[in-house]
């Protein structure tokens, strides 16, 4: 009963401390991300011999390399994209207002009842007021990452070198932290540990790369049938990915959303675009690289993927499946343990 109780009272102060938790663990979360991209790498050059340390070093140059190539050719484009989607987005409010004005006009004029008018005009404002709420909370966290990017950049600089010590010396780490536990405990703590270390690089190596490909190929395909905004469209369908199941379906509202104030067929083919892809995904990409890795139902997923949002948001949403598949390790270990 008491270990009940303390972990509900864990779990309340992670809930409510949650923003102030997530600040000062930032740069631990971004480490965990660059160790499981690094690490695979490194490890390919310290098996021709080269020393540990230099080997990471030359990871993060590869890596500045790739950055500063990809913003000398996609920087430009990207920045084009973006200043004539915020020159064009009046238009595209005016055409949508019009659009909904039209709706409410045909409801009002029809010959259905009032009460099922009023039913119409309720299901309409509630889902008007809920539009508007996201894109409020959208636009506050756009200005919010802005006004914390100086932040954003001393979290990324402190998690360079954390990656650079944790790589470098994680054997010794690992053999000081186990020497603080209890003997007995030991060899199941480190088969969890390596249950979960096989979890997070599954998870993110495989959905970074899938969300790249994704990208990549909604990218083209937009180019293909002509729309507006390739890249920009394209870039935020391939991050929207990482999101599994809902991501692909979140990804792709930006860009039906513009496609219908161009032509019903215009949105008619970047819907086709987008199920392409996600097809192409399903079938030939995903399998490949992560399907079975984390070891979860797909009801299992989809529950933590709402609970993930209802709580925390995008981010919560981005983490509710490996965090799911890690709590399923442990209890599983724990019940082993009991019995």
């Amino acid at each position: 009963m008491v270990v009940v109780l303390l972990i509900a009272a864990l779990v309340y102060f992670i809930y409510t401390c949650r923003e102030k938790i997530a600040r000062v663990l930032s740069p631990f979360f971004i480490t965990v991300l660059l160790v499981y991209i690094v690490k695979p790498l490194s490890n390919r050059l310290t098996a021709k011999k080269i020393p540990v340390g230099i080997s990471i070093l030359i990871v993060y140059l590869f890596m500045l390399s790739v950055l500063a190539a990809a913003s000398i050719y996609l920087i430009p484009e990207l920045a084009a994209n973006i200043r004539e989607l915020m020159e064009t987005l009046p238009q595209l409010i005016s055409s949508y207002e019009s659009i909904f004005n039209n709706l409410l006009s045909i409801i009002n004029s029809s010959n259905w009842s009032e009460q099922v008018k009023g039913a119409i005009f309720e299901q309409i404002a509630n889902v008007v007021g809920q539009a508007q709420e996201f894109l409020v909370r959208l636009l506050e966290d756009g200005l919010k990452l802005v006004v914390d990017m100086a932040r954003i950049i001393v979290d990324l600089t402190i998690a360079l070198v954390l990656t650079y010590y944790t790589i470098k010396d994680g054997d010794k780490f690992k053999e000081y932290a186990l020497r603080l536990l209890p003997r007995r405990w030991r060899n199941g703590l480190t088969g969890v540990c390596k249950e979960i270390s096989r979890i997070l690089a599954g998870f993110i190596q495989g959905q970074l790369m899938i969300a790249f490909i994704v990208g990549i190929l909604e990218t083209i395909g937009l180019m293909i049938v002509g729309m507006r905004y390739p890249l920009v469209l394209g870039m935020i369908g391939g991050l929207a990915n990482i999101i599994p199941y809902f991501g692909p379906y979140i990804g792709a509202i930006p860009a039906v959303a513009i496609a219908l104030t161009i032509s019903p067929i215009k949105a008619v083919w970047t819907v086709v675009v987008f199920l392409a892809v996600q097809q192409i995904d399903n079938n030939f990409i995903s399998p490949k690289m992560i399907e079975g890795r984390l070891g979860l139902h797909p009801v299992a997923t989809i529950f933590a993927v709402l609970a993930g949002g209802e709580f925390f948001g995008i981010m919560g949403m981005l983490l509710a499946v490996p965090v799911m598949a890690i709590l399923r390790v442990i209890f599983n270990k724990a019940v082993e343990a009991i019995a």
